[in-house]
């Protein structure tokens, strides 16, 4: 009995002292062995994006207003070596048919994922999207100019600006084209133009988002640029007959309204505004006999114009 208790001291003596290190060396392969095998086994989740291809409307009248995005998150569970393999061949991409332009919701469903047996869906985000479909109009809006910077000194812009063509035809969803106001040009530099009639071919702007402009993409702009003008009233000014002698108006004087450039107006001095009433420029007129005519009043002026209220006197004579 003491012998064998002997030798049982002794060999386990020999063995924790002898070949520690390659028995080391397997406690700790044993040990890896485990943890991995016990890894493939345990389930795992993982959250990976799945790309999402839309096949759109066939109808050129119907229009998706919602924004499908480019992909979805798709939750897997299973093991963490079968949802490696997963990611590393990746998941096909889905394909959504909207070419019927009608469906109200798109649902994503596990069966749409081709995924191994030991690998199934877990979470879908979204699970679901709800579509808002739009029909396709058409209608005309007005091409609408506008200019930037200032005429030279002494010049204004005169008038409208003239646009051909004055309207263009917008394309889109009903709800974006039924609100268009117009089609907006780049601004017509004026800056420093002198008198004269300038035309320009001036690109659209580009429309809303989803909206087209069918037809040319820029306009013709015409701008009229003239003397800048000053205003004076001469009020109560006598009127002048000519044409026949002893002639008798009604009403004896009248208000003139002077328009010229700055210099002109101001330089003018009543004495020099003289309305004329000539009777011998009225049609079939007898002036050797007594009788009365309308005779529009006229006023003579260098460089200016005149408004002349009432354009006409009676003449008796």
């Amino acid at each position: 009995m003491a012998r064998l208790v002997d030798g049982l001291v002794i060999w386990l003596r020999e063995a924790t002292s002898e070949n520690v290190g390659l028995k080391a060396l397997a406690l700790a392969f044993a040990l890896g062995m485990f943890v991995y095998l016990h890894g493939q086994q345990e389930q795992q989740m993982r959250t990976i994006p799945v790309a999402v291809i839309v096949r759109p409307p066939e109808d050129p009248k119907r229009e998706l207003m919602t924004g499908i995005p480019p992909s979805i998150h798709v939750t897997l569970r299973g093991s963490m070596r079968a949802i490696d393999r997963v990611i590393q061949n990746g998941l096909p991409p889905i394909e959504i048919d909207l070419r019927d332009g009608q469906a109200e919701e798109i649902t994503f469903e596990p069966k749409m994922f081709s995924l191994p047996p030991d690998v199934e869906v877990a979470i879908i985000d979204p699970p679901s999207i709800d579509l808002d479909w739009q029909d396709v109009v058409t209608r005309q809006i007005p091409v609408q100019a506008s200019i930037t910077g200032q005429p030279a000194e002494g010049f204004v812009v005169k008038g409208e600006l003239e646009v051909e063509p004055k309207e263009i035809t917008s394309r889109g969803p009903a709800s974006l084209v039924e609100v268009l106001q117009f089609a907006r040009l780049a601004p017509f530099d004026v800056n420093g133009l002198t008198e004269g009639v300038y035309r320009r071919r001036i690109a659209i702007d580009e429309p809303p988002a989803r909206v087209n402009y069918i037809g040319p993409q820029n306009a013709t702009v015409t701008v009229t640029i003239a003397r800048r003008l000053s205003e004076a009233r001469f009020a109560k000014r006598p009127v002048e007959v000519t044409g026949v002698a002893n002639g008798v108006i009604t009403p004896r004087a009248v208000d003139v309204t002077v328009l010229g450039p700055p210099e002109v107006v101001r330089a003018l001095r009543p004495e020099q505004v003289v309305p004329r009433a000539d009777v011998s420029n009225v049609p079939n007129v007898d002036l050797k006999n007594h009788g009365s005519a309308s005779v529009k009043v006229t006023v003579d002026l260098a460089r200016a114009e005149a408004e002349i209220q009432p354009p006409t006197v009676n003449v008796r004579w």
